[in-house]
């Protein structure tokens, strides 16, 4: 559409503007304190918690899987248990084991840990910053700033 069509409601179209993420496009002009909000809003975006928590799940599911991994390829001296540092995670992962049945059992527990820990972190981050925000809002608020 170009700006000289008409809506249904016969007012003129406004000027184009950024898409969803704010992106720029050429040839838009903003309010400095568009750019402003836009340059907030970017320092202080919010994390995905699905998102944080099913990547930090992949990640922490492959680093177990493949410690254990690595370990049973490279192997032990007769008579030496595979690694034994590692396996000191079966204290506190029932089912874990450094052996090729084990490293799959990690590989579910190296998720679950990673997709709690992930999510935790995400919505910590977001409560804190959406407080930060307010804070920040409510005191330019009360003094006259807006």
């Amino acid at each position: 559409m170009t700006n000289d069509m008409k809506r249904p409601d016969s007012a003129p179209m406004p000027h184009a503007t950024a898409g969803r993420a704010g992106r720029y496009i050429p040839g838009v002009t903003r309010s400095r304190e568009g750019r402003g909000e836009l340059i907030v809003r970017a320092a202080f975006a919010r994390f995905d918690i699905v998102a944080l928590a099913i990547a930090m799940g992949c990640v922490c599911a492959f680093s177990l899987w493949a410690a254990s991994v690595i370990l049973l390829v490279k192997g032990a001296p007769p008579g030496v248990s595979v690694g034994p540092h590692l396996a000191l995670l079966t204290n506190f992962l029932p089912g874990f084991s450094v052996s090729w049945s084990g490293s799959f059992v990690g590989l579910l527990y190296g998720f679950l840990i990673g997709a709690v820990l992930g999510g935790l972190i995400a919505f910590v981050w977001n409560v804190v910053h959406h407080i930060y925000l307010v804070l920040f809002v409510t005191r330019r608020h009360f003094a006259g700033d807006l």
